[in-house]
């Protein structure tokens, strides 16, 4: 198991009990009704890293252009219950018989597909409120399945489930087997599957509840929708792989020339020590051209832990981002043996900024900026809150 968040030690090792002998499906209120509990077995929050086999293509930093990166998207099978009690017996084993369920697309809210009713309500909820406790007469619960395929070159690789954004609450297995839980819409959730997947054939099964007690946290003036809103996907890394990352932009008094710093978290997944890790680290600009490199010193990583490390350098007078002219570069990190060879590359965009508050104002790269803005509840009014960039 990765992770678990509880109040105290006990209750940590109590549901780590209940959890491997107990079925997710034999008492969902176990988890939906209980604000101690709400993720299960889930990766450590980070930046969203996808692996790249080369420089070239993490310069373009395209996940499509990653042979390490599978997206789950399309269509679904779906069932849809009133209550978590009229969940299909079963349904996510991997023999379970579909054939006569509906399809849904992914991402989307299920009210937005024709399923159930879409609400809207101002600040209060659309039931009787009685926290941490949710209505048991009526609860939509959604239930997902999806066949897919794992490419044969993932066999020995690090295989990792992220789902970007669920509502309210989910469960989710693959290949039949538990594999975890999550509770918050708007958050991403990711997993560890390694032990889970083969090669070929593997199903996924998640069940969502529309209401959770993670809901009441929730409640706004906005339209009440729910299922897997968001981007599903797999991505394969190293045993020893990075982790997270970081950038941040220091200019000097005139806001002409800057100072990068980075820091790389790296994580070893490995039953084997890794010696003379380190990381190399190039800047391009909006050209693709080589503006800035850095590596740095090599470090040892022990089986199971995690290591950070930091970067810093002089920048000669980088273009500044501002929303007039957003300027973006691109920053690539290598992973490398003690022999210099390359175990992963990742990438990301990054811009050279500085804000401050002086005197109550807010400025940008010394500039005095006054802001205004729409709260549009990432609502789009046809595909609900799986909104698409043009609207964002």
């Amino acid at each position: 198991m990765k992770k678990f968040l509880f109040f105290s030690a006990s209750m940590v090792a109590g549901f780590c009990l209940t959890a491997q002998e107990k079925p997710f499906l034999n008492d969902p209120y176990l988890y939906i009704e209980n604000p101690s509990i709400y993720e299960l077995n889930q990766e450590e929050g980070h930046t969203i890293v996808v692996p790249y086999s080369s420089a070239a293509e993490a310069i373009r930093n395209n996940r499509n252009d990653s042979r390490w990166y599978l997206c789950l998207n399309g269509t679904w099978k779906f069932h849809l219950a009133d209550r978590p009690e009229e969940t299909p017996e079963y349904f996510f084993r991997t023999g379970f018989n579909d054939s006569k369920w509906d399809t849904i697309h992914v991402p989307s809210d299920w009210e937005m597909q024709g399923f159930g009713d879409p609400l809207f309500r101002n600040v209060s909820t659309p039931f009787k409120p009685d926290p941490p406790h949710v209505p048991r007469d009526y609860n939509p619960t959604g239930s997902y399945r999806k066949v897919f395929n794992l490419p044969q070159a993932w066999e020995d690789r690090q295989i990792f489930l992220r789902m970007e954004k669920t509502a309210s609450a989910a469960f989710v297995w693959i290949n039949g087997k538990q594999v975890g839980y999550n509770e918050g819409a708007q958050e991403p959730a990711e997993y560890d599957i390694t032990d889970f997947v083969r090669p070929g054939k593997n199903t996924i099964a998640v069940n969502v509840y529309k209401y959770s007690d993670g809901y009441y946290l929730e409640d706004q003036d906005y339209w009440r929708l729910a299922g897997i809103f968001d981007d599903v996907w797999l991505c394969a890394s190293p045993g020893i792989r990075i982790f997270d990352w970081h950038a941040t932009t220091e200019f000097d008094d005139d806001y002409r020339n800057a100072v990068l710093h980075l820091g790389v978290t790296l994580k070893n997944h490995n039953q084997v020590r890794g010696d003379g890790l380190s990381v190399a680290a190039t800047l391009y600009d909006a050209e693709k051209k080589k503006v800035w490199e850095l590596r740095s010193q090599q470090l040892s990583l022990d089986p199971g832990s995690s290591r950070s490390l930091t970067m810093s350098s002089f920048i000669s007078e980088p273009l500044k981002w501002s929303a007039e002219f957003p300027c973006l570069y691109t920053i690539v990190l290598e992973l490398r043996n003690e022999e210099g060879g390359n175990v992963e590359t990742v990438s990301g965009r990054i811009g050279f900024r500085e804000t401050e508050i002086r005197n109550q104002v807010f400025y940008l790269n010394g500039a005095p900026v006054k802001l205004n803005g729409i709260n549009s509840h990432m609502q789009h009014p046809v595909m609900g809150h799986t909104m698409n960039e043009e609207t964002t």
